[in-house]
C-alpha cells in the first residue's frame, strides 16, 4: 500500500469516526432527556407538592422563599440567588419583601440599569399603596 493510498485510507476512517460519534450523540441526546442539575443543599426543598390551586402554589412559592432566604445566610452575595429571591416575592406579589434583596441586587451589579428600573418601579407602586388615594 502506497504512503498516499494509506492517507486516503486514515482520513477516511478518522473522518467516518468523528461523523459516527457525532450522530450517535445527537441520536442519543434525542432518547434521553437529562434533568437539569438539582440544588443539593437540604435548606431548598426538593419536593414541591403539585399545584392543583392558588393556596398550593403560594404555599410553594414561600417554601422556596424560606430556602432562598436560608441559603442567602450562606453566600449573601450570591446575585443568582438574590434573583431568584427577587423573582419569587414579585410572583407572590410581597413587593416590600423584594425591596431588600433587590436593593443589593442593585448594588452589586450597578451595570444591570434594567434592576435598578424595577427597584424604582417597585418603590413607587409601594409609594402609591401607602398613599391615601383621592
Amino acid at each position: 500500500m502506497s504512503k498516499k493510498a494509506l492517507q486516503r485510507f486514515l482520513v477516511l476512517l478518522f473522518g467516518t469516526a468523528f461523523v459516527g460519534s457525532t450522530v450517535f450523540m445527537i441520536v442519543g441526546s434525542f432518547w434521553r432527556r437529562q434533568p437539569s442539575t438539582p440544588i443539593t443543599d437540604s435548606t431548598v426543598p426538593t419536593e414541591v407538592p403539585e399545584v392543583n390551586s392558588r393556596d398550593n402554589l403560594t404555599a410553594r412559592l414561600e417554601a422556596q422563599a424560606i430556602g432562598y432566604e436560608k441559603l442567602l445566610q450562606k453566600e449573601p452575595e450570591n446575585t443568582t440567588i438574590l434573583t431568584n429571591l427577587v423573582r419569587i416575592k414579585i410572583e407572590m406579589g410581597d413587593l416590600e419583601g423584594a425591596v431588600a434583596p433587590l436593593t443589593k441586587l442593585v448594588k452589586l451589579q450597578p451595570e444591570r440599569t434594567e434592576l435598578a428600573a424595577i427597584l424604582n418601579d417597585i418603590e413607587t407602586r409601594l409609594a402609591e399603596q401607602q398613599s391615601p388615594s383621592e
